[in-house]
């Protein structure tokens, strides 16, 4: 029997992963009871909820909440229907959906990997700063990374099984992610690169490739029609003390003002390295228009960014899933690293958080790389990680 596996009634069940998950539960429910709310927790998401109404006669289903689709906030109404209205009542939902993302990176990465690495990836993504904050509260990115990672997995699947259901999976997954973040329509291109490899390219000669992307569009059609009939200049939501413009998603392209480096991805990764290196270089401060969020330390942030370069220039014949992971990170991580923010008001003219899906790549690959190392290079790299995420715990709950 595999080490921290056992058997009940035929099936294996990974103790070692169950008690990451556990711990990881315990963490998120003492963040979501102790941490006070932030702008878009008190601004957004709860006030939202509290008019979405599906009684007869007074039924109010948004499809928008201000700069983004209102699927957050439909989270948010079912987590105070089931659980109350304290802060903890309001976020438990979120910090399910955290949990079952962690369990679908963990499904994915042992798929390609095994064991070991699926719980090396589970743990790098229940315990960094980034993600243990985020599922523990009450905004759009836990939903969103939800259903980014449900996407990855379903289209992982269809690269084994070469299942056309799975790819239809996808698509569905997608279409959810983008009623989250728009961005998430960023997986579709990935995809396509991804199904241009000769061991997949006469899938573009079958029907469900084209169909599976008509089902994205036709499940975000209501936002597209909402889109494109919405007037902009009174096109406004109005819930708690806020009456506010709602912001099309032409405007989100404002934010785009041209080409030009920008050092916002690797500050996701390590952004107190990132401000103070530019700060030294530049002598003045690098623009952080989200500092309610939390970074992870740069210690993870190394483990993460180091495991993903190593893989892009290490050799490895007929592994798809890599080649997939890394057209998502570079894609994705790159795009933002060559855009010049531009002037879209009301809006962030840039913001570091809009790569947080690459997170989901980096620690596949990461708990692939920490699995396959031996010897002393396996003593000081789980050293050092392990040693990163008790860090990130730590100060967290301290």
């Amino acid at each position: 029997m595999a080490i921290g596996v056992w058997s009940v009634a035929g099936r294996r069940i990974d103790i070692i992963f169950l008690l990451i998950v556990l711990a990881a539960l315990l963490l998120r429910l003492q963040l979501a009871t102790t941490l006070p709310y932030i702008h878009d927790e008190e601004n957004t998401s709860i006030p939202l909820s509290r008019l979405i109404s599906f009684a007869p006669g007074s039924v109010y289903l948004p499809i928008r909440a201000v700069n983004h689709p209102a699927l957050p906030a439909y989270f948010v109404k079912a987590s105070s229907a089931l659980f109350g209205t304290t802060p903890l009542a309001y976020r438990s939902v979120h910090v399910l959906a955290g949990l079952c993302t962690i369990a679908i990176v963990f499904l994915l990465t042992n798929q390609w990997y095994g064991p070991a690495a699926a719980r090396w990836a589970a743990a790098l993504l229940a315990f960094n700063e980034y993600f243990l904050v985020i599922s523990a509260r009450v905004t759009a990115h836990a939903p969103y990374l939800l259903f980014a990672a449900a996407a990855l997995y379903f289209f992982s699947r269809f690269l084994g099984a070469q299942r056309a259901v799975y790819v239809y999976a996808a698509g569905v997954s997608v279409g959810l992610a983008f009623y989250c973040k728009e961005h998430a329509v960023f997986l579709l291109p990935v995809f396509f690169l991804t199904l241009l490899h000769p061991t997949y390219r006469h899938w573009f000669r079958s029907p469900h490739v084209y169909l599976a992307c008509a089902v994205f569009f036709l499940l975000i059609a209501p936002d597209i029609y909402w889109n494109v009939t919405a007037d902009p200049s009174i096109a406004r939501v109005t819930y708690g003390n806020r009456d506010v413009a709602q912001a099309p998603d032409w405007s989100h392209l404002k934010r785009i003002g041209g080409i030009a480096f920008s050092p916002y991805p690797v500050m996701f990764y390590a952004r107190s390295t990132v401000s103070s290196v530019y700060l030294f270089i530049t002598g003045g401060e690098l623009d952080d228009n989200t500092p309610e969020y939390h970074s992870m330390n740069p210690a993870i942030g190394l483990v993460l960014l180091g495991a993903v370069l190593v893989t892009t220039f290490r050799a490895v014949p007929r592994d798809h899933i890599r080649r997939f992971l890394l057209i998502l990170f570079w894609g994705v991580f790159g795009f933002f690293t060559v855009i010049r923010k531009g002037d879209s008001p009301g809006l962030d003219p840039i913001s570091w958080v809009w790569v947080d899906v690459t997170m989901i790549p980096a620690v596949v690959i990461a708990g692939a790389s920490l699995a396959r190392a031996t010897g002393r290079s396996r003593i000081l790299t789980w050293a050092f990680s392990g040693g990163a995420l008790v860090y990130a715990c730590a100060w967290l709950v301290a």
